[in-house]
């Protein structure tokens, strides 16, 4: 790609005039196509002429004919121009029909987006949403996503937007302890007498139990693995965790699991982090649907 003297070059306004000229066959088809004055154009033109040195067009009767110099620039700025209108059409094209790519945590894609994800397509015809489930707060600019949706407790700062991030609250929701009922009624709501659930990401979970006040040396662990295990384990009765209420409220109505008290109440909050500048189409409405979830 061969550098280029901007200075020496004419303005965009007279080459544009001129193209449409070649183009339109005089100065009044181009003032239609460029909604301006014929005045304008012919301005352009001649502004054009001067600062090459050249005549480009000459009157004839009511006709603009382009002069031999005229006519080789007018093939120049033809395939210029042809070529720029087709690499701008190709580019917002492919901008619009490529995938929404989101990253959010593996269980908020597996068990919260990704069974209902027929709502959004139901209202959103052919959206195509590619999904990055990851417990990292990932590089949401560097690594080309549209939207990473992150609970983050309240003064909680990892993941939060740098440069280049916008953050949105998509919603606030309550934490609550959960468990089965036999559970309950077995060893009663003392947290210290409870068989806690312990996974593979339990730095934020502890953040939350501190929050409640629960006395997390004294507590009775077991080990399940991953944190997507989290509802299985609870209705299986092997121990207690803190969940979402929003998300739990089904499965304690339908009797699966039951709430226990705990010490204090503690909220986390959802945001979508989105890059600065020009959205994805569909990012609006696909964080206007999680909020629903959530």
């Amino acid at each position: 790609m061969m550098l280029i003297d901007w200075r020496d070059l004419p303005t965009l306004s007279a080459l544009r005039a001129f193209d449409a000229t070649a183009r339109h066959g005089g100065f009044a088809g181009a003032a239609r196509s460029l909604n301006v004055t014929h005045a304008a154009i012919a301005q352009h033109v001649r502004g054009l002429e001067a600062h090459l040195g050249v005549s480009l067009a000459v009157r004839q009767g009511r006709k603009v004919v382009l002069t031999q110099a005229g006519k080789q620039l007018a093939h120049a700025l033809g395939d210029g121009f042809d070529t720029i209108s087709s690499g701008i059409a190709r580019l917002k094209e492919a901008h619009a029909n490529r995938a929404l790519r989101v990253t959010t945590t593996p269980f908020l894609t597996e068990r919260v987006i990704m069974p209902k994800l027929s709502e959004f397509w139901a209202a959103h015809p052919g959206a195509e949403i590619s999904m990055s489930p990851t417990r990292e707060y990932v590089d949401v600019v560097g690594e080309g996503f549209d939207l990473a949706v992150r609970a983050l407790l309240p003064g909680q700062t990892v993941g939060l937007p740098g440069s280049g991030l916008n953050c949105e609250t998509v919603n606030e929701a309550t934490l609550i302890g959960i468990t089965s009922p036999k559970l309950l009624a077995d060893y009663g709501p003392e947290p210290a007498n409870l068989p806690w659930l312990w996974h593979d990401v339990m730095d934020v979970k502890l953040e939350m139990m501190r929050r409640f006040g629960l006395p997390i040396e004294q507590l009775k662990r077991v080990p399940i693995g991953s944190a997507n295990l989290l509802l299985e384990a609870v209705r299986q009765g092997l121990g207690v965790t803190i969940f979402n209420e929003t998300i739990a409220r089904d499965e304690i109505e339908a009797g699966g699991i039951v709430e226990m008290p705990l010490p204090q109440i503690v909220k986390v909050g959802y945001h979508a982090l989105t890059p600065k500048g020009l959205e994805h189409p569909l990012v609006r409405p696909f964080v206007a649907w999680v909020r629903t979830l959530l």
